[in-house]
């Protein structure tokens, strides 16, 4: 088992997590209100839930948003995974009110939300009280984060008690609150990094997530803030407490909490953090646990874009992402479709409406573990250092200062290539392609997609350019949350 404090914290007070249909979710818990706190234990038994909502992120709407790039894709193989085609119509931004990827993360705002409110009523005296309060702030703030990315306009809900149907607050109104949150925070959060803040909501997250917040400022406000994106990224890199691993693998290892590179993990465990962190045994084929000597087997789902893998210069040690060419079992033996045909995995796909068992390059960034289990026991990294050399380049690019922006991201390119092959010239289409190749699975293609404004554009299997009006830029609020709430608004384009 990992040997970090974060863990041991969540160990006995993980809660389960729904999807939300409720604002006022009642959440029960045996820590009388008026008596804990007493002792880290107790203390540690009251914030674990909040830490606990981060098991959810990597679930199945992960999957679903990454599936709307054009990185990633879910290819009907005859019956198996078309599902009404509702995959198909996610790639092609097809996707209606009636299906569409659940964003709507209100639970885990209601989790922290009542963790807050535990300790405005608190009689006891609580030793560092504006440290916690400060990191479940800010994990509320990771959330609404990530919907004011996804849904832009969301309620904004700081109270546990409240029993009022809220309306919608404008993406402005989300944005603003977020920025105001992390910026009053920020100061008591915490620096250090050691094994005792491993994972939790440190300064250094708070600043990388302010970070992410100003990089898209133009998407969610119509104002751009690459200045302030810039500095914030400037405050990580000043800090001196992280640095790119020389290989880039090191931050997907299974014992991946060594990694000097990774700012903000979500710490799985296959025993005791468990959830939808499950890439291979959606990716790989049926026979794939005869390769990797695994304990489960695999559903033969998502797969790479093909063009997106042939962009890729065979030399960079990314293209190590993907699981390409024929499979063999462990003890040498060549594997075999359920069809006969050899299982060798091609970047290439026909018609990803009806494709075979073998077609499409698969997902294989994260180290396999041997005897590994479905859950797996490698860390997922939400933020990265190269991340934020790469954000402070775009900005620099997008000031003007390419020189200083190329020199940045040859820094961050030159691990993954023997000899080195550093760009003589940097433009916006290079710098997505790079950002492409450096966090592929990792959740930001959308992100990105959507700043560069190619999200809308024709790729592999999605042949039409996005309604001028770019509705879908945002995912619909669920119909099922605004059957409960008369008060709420559908994203415009629904």
């Amino acid at each position: 088992m990992k040997k970090y404090s974060l863990l041991s914290l969540l160990i006995s007070c993980i809660v389960g997590l729904g999807s939300c249909t409720d604002l006022n979710e009642t959440l029960y818990s045996s820590i009388p209100q008026d008596e804990f706190g007493t002792t880290e234990e107790e203390m540690n038994a009251l914030i674990g839930p909040a830490y606990g909502t981060l098991v959810r992120f990597i679930n199945n709407e992960f999957w679903m948003v990454e599936c709307t790039t054009d990185e990633l894709i879910f290819p009907a193989r005859g019956t198996d995974w078309y599902s009404g085609g509702f995959h198909l119509r996610y790639h092609r931004h097809e996707w209606s009110a009636q299906e569409t990827p659940d964003c709507w993360r209100f639970t885990e705002v209601t989790t922290i939300n009542k963790i807050i409110d535990m300790l405005d009523h608190s009689t006891v005296e609580i030793t560092d009280r504006e440290r916690i309060y400060a990191e479940l702030r800010g994990l509320r703030a990771f959330w609404y984060f990530y919907m004011l990315d996804n849904l832009g306009n969301v309620p904004i809900v700081t109270s546990f008690d409240t029993s009022e149907l809220l309306a919608n607050n404008t993406r402005q109104e989300v944005y603003n609150f977020v920025e105001n949150e992390l910026l009053e925070i920020i100061d008591d959060l915490t620096e250090e990094k050691s094994v005792n803040t491993y994972s939790k909501f440190t300064k250094w997250i708070g600043y990388t997530l302010l970070a992410k917040l100003y990089l898209n400022a133009e998407v969610y406000t119509g104002t751009p803030q690459w200045a302030k994106c810039q500095e914030y990224c400037q405050k990580v890199i000043d800090s001196g407490l992280y640095a790119l691993e020389p290989d880039f693998f090191t931050n997907f290892k299974v014992e991946n909490e060594g990694s000097t590179e990774n700012i903000f993990c979500i710490p799985y465990d296959s025993d005791y953090f468990v959830d939808y962190f499950i890439p291979y045994q959606l990716s790989w084929h049926y026979n794939s646990y005869l390769t990797f000597n695994v304990q489960y087997s695999s559903w033969n789902g998502p797969c790479a874009v093909p063009g997106f893998v042939k962009s890729y210069d065979v030399d960079d040690a990314r293209y190590g992402s993907f699981l390409i060419g024929q499979q063999y079992s462990s003890g040498g033996e060549m594997l075999y479709t359920r069809d006969g045909f050899p299982l060798n995995y091609t970047v290439e796909m026909e018609d990803f409406s009806n494709v075979t068992e073998y077609e499409g390059a698969r997902l294989f960034k994260w180290e396999v573990e041997v005897n590994g289990r479905m859950h797996m026991n490698n860390d997922f990294a939400l933020f990265r250092y190269a991340d934020i050399l790469l954000m402070k380049a775009e900005c620099m690019l997008r000031m003007g200062n390419e020189p200083g922006a190329r020199q940045i991201v040859n820094e961050v390119r030159a691990r993954n290539f023997d000899p080195a092959k550093p760009y003589d010239h940097l433009t916006l289409e290079i710098l997505l392609q790079e950002r492409g190749y450096e966090f592929v699975f990792e959740g930001w293609r959308r992100n990105d997609q959507i700043r560069f404004d190619t999200y809308k554009d024709p790729c592999d299997f999605k042949p039409n350019t996005d309604p001028a009006d770019k509705h879908t830029y945002l995912f619909p609020i669920p119909l099922t949350i605004l059957d409960r709430n008369p008060n709420l608004t559908q994203n415009p384009g629904y």
